[in-house]
């Protein structure tokens, strides 16, 4: 099997019992196998209605390789139709099969017969491999819950909490200040900007240090190979914070902003890194949420647009959508070396009492120190990176 991207698309063909008495809650055990390979496979849904949704579990009989993912579908016109959504793990690579499957009842047994194939979507199965799936329905059918739930009264996001801290927080931090072309100015305080950021995140909230990437002065390559090994690092589950200090430029011509890394040219783009490539490895990298922060002139080129909301409710349903957002400390505009936006930012991470803090929430208790404070009336940004994937969602920084 090839890695999984992508929907799953899952048609159960109803047998028997008409679908107002059909109940296909509960949890569905058995096994699938392609040629010789067996796996076991477990299948929860819950149903209201017509509406259906839950989680997919499979597993090699060996343990060496294993997924979860969630599906959500519906009842109509005798069949059951659901979509795979989202991993919230994997281990080893998969390809995306498509379902038929008979519902059956067997000496008191209902059971889902039928068979995996291939399947026309980006990273599905091949066309030619196939295999059975044989799953009955548990006798304790009650549905595993895999989402978290946030009582009325929980207005600290406790549950939340306890939740997040079985993600991983990664951070890329860059700070660049000392630049090989004479024609580009050297900088004073992008690396202990950097710095102060990386001591706050790890002395305070759940980054631990083996996730965090720290570059000093880094050259082109050098980023581009940190972006390649996130991609390859980083999972569905996991929390992915991005942090660039240094020169930006803005090409009115071709409306293009870019980083300066420190063997750019002022002369040549040849080593400039543009919005569009940072965009494009953020889109590509598999991470739950992606935050991105950028002290440098010009840096709010790469935003779209800009949300707000409050309370635990709130950030649990913003938790549970896929996000791409960017805080930036201005538009399109030059910002100063010293920078009051790296300075309030750091002050916000600190001064914060709560367990749990939102990207927007964060933001929007030191914007307006920054325009207040600023030399030359820098407005920072936040928003969403246009065309990265953002389904509405945000990032949530955890106390320890």
């Amino acid at each position: 099997m090839k890695k999984i991207v992508g929907s799953i698309l899952i048609i159960l063909f109803v047998s028997q019992s008409s679908l107002g008495q059909l109940d296909l809650g509960g949890k569905w055990t058995g096994t699938s196998n392609w040629g010789l390979q067996k796996y076991k496979m477990v299948l929860n849904l819950s149903q209201e209605g017509s509406l259906l949704e839950g989680n997919i579990e499979i597993e090699t009989v060996e343990k060496t390789k294993s997924a979860i993912y969630t599906v959500s579908g519906f009842i109509k016109n005798n069949k059951i139709i659901l979509k795979g959504i989202k991993f919230t793990s994997k281990e080893g690579d998969w390809c995306i099969p498509a379902f038929e499957i008979k519902h059956e009842t067997s000496l008191d047994r209902e059971k889902l017969i039928g068979r995996w194939k291939s399947n026309n979507v980006k990273g599905g199965c091949l066309p030619g491999i196939t295999g059975k799936v044989d799953l009955a329905k548990s006798k304790d059918a009650t549905v595993v819950k895999r989402s978290v739930s946030i009582a009325e009264n929980d207005r600290l996001g406790n549950a939340l909490s306890k939740e997040l801290q079985k993600r991983k927080y990664y951070a890329l931090i860059i700070g660049v200040q000392d630049y090989s072309d004479n024609a580009i100015v050297d900088l004073d305080r992008p690396v202990a900007d950097a710095r102060a950021l990386r001591s706050v995140l790890v002395d305070e909230y759940t980054f631990n240090p083996e996730n965090i990437t720290f570059l000093t002065n880094p050259n082109r390559t050098e980023i581009i190979e940190t972006f390649d090994l996130l991609t390859s690092r980083v999972e569905a589950t996991d929390n992915l914070l991005i942090f660039y200090a240094g020169h930006g430029i803005w090409d009115e011509q071709i409306e293009q902003g870019y980083w300066l890394p420190s063997d750019a040219k002022k002369s040549s783009k040849a080593a400039w890194l543009s919005n569009g490539t940072i965009r494009d490895y953020i889109r590509a990298i598999d991470s739950k949420h992606t935050l991105l922060i950028t002290d440098a002139c010009f840096s709010g080129g790469i935003l779209k647009t800009r949300e707000a909301f409050s309370s635990s409710k709130a950030m649990l349903e913003m938790y549970k959508l896929q996000s791409r957002k960017a805080m930036t400390s201005g538009t399109l505009k030059t910002v100063p070396d010293k920078s009051v936006f790296i300075e309030y930012l750091i002050k916000a991470l600190q001064n914060n009492e709560q367990p749990l803090v939102s990207a927007d929430q964060l933001f929007s208790s030191f914007k307006y120190n920054v325009i207040n404070n600023s030399p030359n009336g820098q407005v920072p940004q936040y928003g969403v990176i246009s065309q990265a994937d953002d389904e509405g969602g945000d990032f949530l920084f955890l106390k320890k």
